[in-house]
């Protein structure tokens, strides 16, 4: 993806201006799926699990959950908060971790 250049307004376009709608990128993705056999049991590939992917890594990232529900796009910030949840509490788990490390830096303990 690093290669390929941006432009346009659209992750999912039909051309520069104009976004591909739900169904017709459901559609492509499900042909996708179809052609590499993907498209059933435990090996699928699912595109609502992309959405939980992109809020945990931005929850990981420390994007704000108002940002993350407009790129997410859920109805409210609970769903938001539900669905980086996991990434919320490994976030705080490192912070932890290295005021943790710090502290025993800084008092010479090991």
């Amino acid at each position: 993806m690093e290669t390929v250049p941006r432009s346009g307004a659209y992750i999912l376009a039909k051309n520069r201006t104009q976004h591909m709608g739900k169904r017709q990128a459901q559609k492509k993705v499900e042909a996708i799926r179809d052609a590499i056999g993907v498209l059933s049991e435990t090996n699928r590939l699912v595109p609502h699990g992309w959405r939980y992917t992109a809020a945990t890594q931005m929850a990981e990232a420390g994007v704000d959950m108002r940002d993350i529900q407009a790129v997410t796009g859920p109805k409210t910030l609970s769903i938001v908060q539900k669905n980086t949840a996991q990434a919320n509490q490994k976030t705080a788990s490192r912070r932890a971790q290295t005021a943790r490390e710090q502290s025993e830096n800084e008092t010479g303990k090991c």
